[in-house]
């Protein structure tokens, strides 16, 4: 399929109107920017941080861990978790056709791996194992509701003790790391972080946040590990949608944070008190003490999220009604004083979006793909289950690739447009277009993975810059279109692609972008391989680097032009030594 020549006429039309709107490039992109690097406050990396650690060695060169560190989860099948797991409310909650098969399964499993030490292959070795008339475990293991699913490996979950009976945990080696460009990541934050110290030969204060993962404890020993690693003294905050459901509780003169573990449960994760009793017992105490936590949120240089669910990251900084928390505030007092550098990865880096811009709401992305998101267009919806497949269907008449948003946005944190991560890598550009042309949303971000988009957004105009790996895709649809007909999706917008080094300025009296590009002006067609083999567009702009013909292709049934103009300019940069292709106004459309 192509681009119908009538979408095609249409594109090339409004290009003139994107000039129209743009900045004057050749006039202004040559104009050089202070020197902004110690003011950025936000750190955007678009997921892909490749890191070596002890769980995950295959990123690491050497052999740097001994046994005392934790290496993988272990799971354990005794009377004692089984008979836990059977009284849980995710059991007890299922249709009792279904108990008496998830019983008769688990315990024929028992029977055969009672207190074997399994990996999290084994135990999905053992479901797969059994093959009832009626049942084939492979499949029944496959569409275990979520809660079941995870309280079952919580109840199995094993705490596993050093030689001194320390509980084992996760270790991280910079030195090791075979990725380079995620090791300057981190490093660069904890150097903004310590940009924020009136004496800078001192460690930066870094408080990590990993409320983006169904269990939040279990990665807290990597995100603390890594930027100690870096150079920061570090500190875990237990800030996630449990503790805020318990504060709002006690707010009410209620009971919560006795029930912290009750409720917890309730949001998918058991047992973690039996794994992580002195984390757990941390929440525990700033539950019933909250000044403590924001006095530790008003001392830190830097706060970092990580990745997972932007949804969940988003329900530990808003109450349950919706509304900023006390940390939440406290968090863009100080990011607007100039006192904190806020930065996030993939889930963490897309809860940002939010706030007003030219007088609309941000929305905040949350699930989906191009292809899904051309043929049934976005939900303003919760996103569907991570789980979910054609064996596991969705609830709510969802699938598993919808486009889902949060028309009410993130944490507000990054008021420009939509940010959206693992970009190219998944080929991401038309889900991120629609959502913005549906929305009214002028500007969406989307973040190469082991790549950061820096940001100042103090100054004005506010300032960006890239570094890392990959790039960053800019969608501009000020003079866009978006048009739904007899089931069909098109749009036109206007796009960028920066690379490491290359700077932009978005002036909010004007309205107007202006780019520095770091690379040389490529003024006939070049190719340029990019840093991976993934991202059909990255991957076609790079092959024909400075081109001045339009672009065709198709990918799962969404077509796609690019038409260069007069105004669009190309350059090659380098990252590492190895060439990148840069670009801006580009005109594009794609249609279903």
């Amino acid at each position: 399929m192509r681009v119908s020549a009538l979408f095609a006429v249409s594109i090339l039309s409004l290009s003139t109107s994107f000039v129209a709107n743009a900045v004057d490039n050749a006039g202004n992109s040559s104009e050089k920017h202070e020197k902004t690097s110690d003011n950025y406050n936000l750190i955007l990396v678009g997921g892909g941080l490749s890191t070596c650690s002890s769980y995950s060695q295959s990123n690491c060169h050497g052999e740097p861990f001994s046994a005392s560190t934790k290496q993988q989860s272990f799971y354990q099948i005794n009377e004692n978790t089984l008979r836990a797991l059977l009284k849980s409310p995710p059991f007890l909650q299922q249709p009792e056709a279904y108990r008496h098969d998830f019983e008769r399964v688990i315990k024929n499993i028992y029977a055969k791996q009672k207190n074997k030490v399994l990996s999290s292959e084994a135990l999905g070795d053992a479901f797969a194992r059994i093959n009832f008339t009626h049942l084939n475990g492979s499949v029944f293991y496959q569409e275990l509701p979520d809660a079941l699913y995870y309280a079952m490996l919580d109840f199995f979950e094993m705490p596993q003790t050093d030689d001194k009976g320390n509980r084992k945990k996760e270790v991280t080696s910079l030195e090791h790391n075979l990725n380079p460009h995620s090791t300057a990541i981190y490093r660069r934050f904890v150097d903004m972080a310590r940009s924020r110290l009136n004496a800078p030969a001192q460690k930066p204060k870094v408080a990590v946040i990993t409320a983006s993962s169904r269990d939040p404890f279990e990665v807290a020993d990597f995100y603390t590990s890594v930027f100690e690693d870096a150079g920061a003294e570090v500190i875990w905050l237990p800030l996630d949608k449990t503790y805020q459901q318990a504060r709002a509780l006690e707010n009410k003169g209620l009971d919560g944070c006795s029930r912290l573990n009750a409720i917890r449960a309730d949001n998918g994760s058991f047992n973690r008190e039996a794994i992580y009793p002195l984390r757990t017992a941390l929440q525990q105490q700033y539950c019933q003490q909250p000044q403590q936590l924001l006095q530790q949120l008003s001392t830190v240089q830097g706060i970092f999220f990580n990745g997972g669910d932007q949804s969940l990251t988003l329900a530990s900084l808003l109450t349950p009604e919706g509304k900023d928390s006390i940390e939440l505030k406290r968090i863009k007092q100080r990011l607007q004083a100039g006192e904190l550098v806020v930065g996030g990865t993939s889930a963490g880096t897309a809860v940002q979006s939010g706030g007003v811009f030219e007088q609309r709401p941000v929305p905040m992305i949350s699930n989906g793909d191009s292809a899904t998101a051309f043929a049934r267009g976005p939900f303003a919806t919760p996103p569907p289950s991570i789980r979910c497949s054609a064996d596991n269907p969705c609830q709510h008449g969802l699938q598993g690739g919808d486009l889902t948003y949060r028309a009410r946005g993130g944490s507000g944190l990054f008021t420009l447009g939509i940010m959206d991560t693992h970009f190219s890598e998944r080929n991401r550009e038309a889900r991120l277009a629609l959502l913005s042309t549906y929305t009214g949303t002028r500007f969406g971000f989307g973040v190469d993975e082991a790549t950061a988009l820096m940001v100042n957004t103090n100054s004005e105009p506010v300032q960006m810059e890239v570094i890392g790996q990959g790039g960053v895709f800019i969608s501009d649809s000020k003079s866009g279109i978006y048009k739904l007909q007899d089931g069909k999706r098109q749009l036109v917008a206007s796009s960028h692609f920066l690379n490491h080094g290359d700077k932009l300025t978005y002036a909010k009296e004007t309205g107007e972008l202006t780019f520095e590009l770091a690379g040389k002006a490529a003024n006939e067609v070049q190719k340029v391989e990019p840093p991976l083999k993934e991202g059909v567009w990255r991957r076609l702009l790079s092959h024909n680097c400075g081109t001045r013909e339009p672009l065709n292709w198709t990918l799962d049934k969404v077509a796609y032009v690019t038409m260069p103009t007069e105004d669009t300019r190309f350059a090659i940069g380098a990252v590492a030594g190895e060439p990148r292709c840069s670009y801006t106004h580009l005109a594009f459309g794609a249609e279903n």
